[in-house]
């Protein structure tokens, strides 16, 4: 058994699947950049305030840890051993919230990604790019032939060659058939490929239009069979996951971080209310120092002073860990709905080279394999949407379930799920009839798995 657990986990292997993540990662702030979104806040993360969700309700600076000691009298000469060892504490302080920042940035971060992953849409607004790509790799355009390009190197060549086909098949061998079949196969090709070729830029959009319905009526359906709950109703099926991947990743921790329990009820919905509420900045920070001092003389809350000090800097590292765990396999996950749509573009813009092709005798086949390729990239894009749709939800079924189970378990189970639909991501395709082998190859190539 330790044997097996030590093939798995092996330098190479965690070497691979690190190099995974960063791909996607980067993968996805690249494309970020690129399409240039508008932003609605400026700064290192998203920070827009939207009381309608839970994840944009306060700014994230209101989801700092707090740290109070009275240290009115640490002046005199008896009480300076005494202010020396709050100094220490408080750089303990420091150091678990300079952590639980990192924490905090980095999952509201994963949020913002899962967002923009369903909404980007860069198909759409590359349309004509694309379309332009397709025509200079052809040749043609809605005014006929240019100058280069493969159809005006390479046609010559294919009618020279469909013309000995021809000759042959039919002449000598007395196949007319055979010989019919091959000069009406080349013209249709010809004909309906130049047609697709000529407005390429149009029919590209068409087709993005029909995917992109498939994939929104899959984010839908997904939410409406995994989330079936009367306050969500009438609101954004995004907005409903990024909420839930806010309070397994961000409230959760920061309850169980300042109260020492992560139930808001058992708390009290006033007590966490009034702390998160308190903007840091109000008043250089006095409102919200009121409000703790409040919580910890009022309600002998011991997290936000001295004694837990050394727990909390243990606990957020903890956490950090965990939210580490969801953040990567939630980029992975997000970054193969991404890449389904690159996916489409390659396959798209090498149209021309298997039309050009399918005009020689014997190779017909070609044109229909790269239209099904296409159309199934499509199909593919809507089933990862929905399968990343229904993975969200089945997080939030375990966040659910959080008042029954310790937060170790609920979290360990996000882990669970991510890492274990993204393992297993080619399977649950499958069971849709789709190929996922073109958007799993270079996950397996990079992490070596057959």
């Amino acid at each position: 058994m330790k044997e097996r657990i030590k093939g798995v986990f092996t330098k190479k292997k965690i070497f691979h699947f690190l190099k995974m993540a960063l791909f996607v990662v980067a993968l996805s702030l690249i494309l970020l950049s690129l399409l240039g979104t508008v932003a609605h806040a400026t700064g290192l993360v998203d920070d827009t305030i939207n009381a309608e969700n839970l994840y944009s309700k306060y700014p994230l600076s209101n989801y700092q840890l707090d740290f109070y000691v009275d240290n009115s009298w640490s002046w005199l000469p008896w009480n300076w051993l005494d202010g020396i060892g709050k100094s220490v504490q408080y750089g303990l302080y420091c150091i678990t919230n300079f952590v639980w920042t990192i924490s905090l940035y980095l999952s509201n971060a994963t949020g913002y990604v899962v967002q923009e992953a369903y909404k980007l849409d860069f198909i759409n607004d590359m349309a004509d790019s694309i379309g332009k790509s397709i025509q200079t790799l052809a040749g043609v355009t809605q005014n006929g032939f240019s100058s280069s390009g493969f159809y005006v190197g390479f046609l010559l060549l294919i009618i020279l060659v469909v013309g000995l086909y021809v000759a042959y098949t039919g002449l000598i061998k007395r196949e007319t058939s055979k010989a019919l079949h091959a000069v009406i196969n080349f013209v249709v090709v010809f004909v309906l490929s130049a047609s697709f070729i000529a407005y390429a830029p149009d029919y590209i959009k068409k087709i993005n239009e029909f995917s992109s319905d498939i994939s929104t009526a899959s984010l839908d359906l997904g939410t409406k069979i995994m989330l079936p709950n009367s306050d969500s109703e009438g609101k954004d099926s995004v907005d409903l996951i990024r909420d839930s991947l806010f309070s397994i990743q961000v409230e959760q921790p920061w309850l169980l971080l300042q109260f020492g329990n992560s139930n808001a009820e058992e708390i009290g919905t006033d007590r966490v209310e009034a702390l998160v509420s308190a903007s840091p900045e109000d008043e250089d920070g006095k409102t919200r120092e009121e409000v703790v001092k409040t919580e910890i003389e009022d309600n002998d809350n011991n997290n936000l002073t001295i004694p837990q000090v050394v727990n909390r800097l243990g606990m957020v590292f903890f956490l950090l860990f965990f939210n580490l765990g969801i953040t990567i396999f939630v980029f992975l996950l997000t970054g193969m709905m991404l890449f389904s749509q690159i996916l489409f573009i390659i396959f798209a813009m090498f149209l021309p080279i298997s039309f050009l092709l399918s005009m020689i005798p014997s190779y017909e086949s070609m044109a229909k394999q790269a239209i099904v390729r296409v159309f199934n990239t499509i199909m593919t894009r809507a089933g990862i949407t929905l399968i990343v749709t229904v993975a969200f939800s089945i997080s939030s079924m375990f966040y659910n379930i959080s008042t029954d189970y310790p937060f170790f378990m609920v979290a360990f189970l996000q882990i669970v799920c991510f890492a274990g639909i993204y393992m297993k991501l080619g399977d649950l395709m499958s069971m849709f009839s789709l190929n996922a082998g073109d958007s799993q190859s270079m996950g397996r190539r990079i992490f070596r798995r057959p």
